[in-house]
């Protein structure tokens, strides 16, 4: 094999490793919660959840959020965060 051609398999490699530990590290990384804001869900559910929310239920209103969303718990916590903050 010809020098070159086993230098720019080199770097070729290198940018592909990087490529891929690039982009495992963005998915791995904990601080990017995406959610569907309660805004967005049926009015009925909205309801539901700001009347949990208003007797002080916070996990019931976290329950209701997942049921109707099938939200990991950590995406659901932060959408009724969001939703509390909103309320005021």
């Amino acid at each position: 094999m010809h020098p070159i051609t086993k230098l720019l398999l080199i770097v070729v490699i290198a940018v592909l490793v990087f490529w891929l530990v690039t982009k495992v590290r963005e998915s791995t990384r904990g601080d990017r919660v995406s959610f569907r804001p309660v805004e967005d869900l049926p009015l009925d559910v909205q309801q539901s959840i700001d009347h949990a929310l208003a007797k002080g239920k916070r996990g019931a209103a976290v329950r209701l959020y997942r049921k109707a969303t099938k939200a990991p718990q950590d995406a659901a916590q932060a959408a009724i965060d969001v939703r509390e903050w909103k309320r005021g």
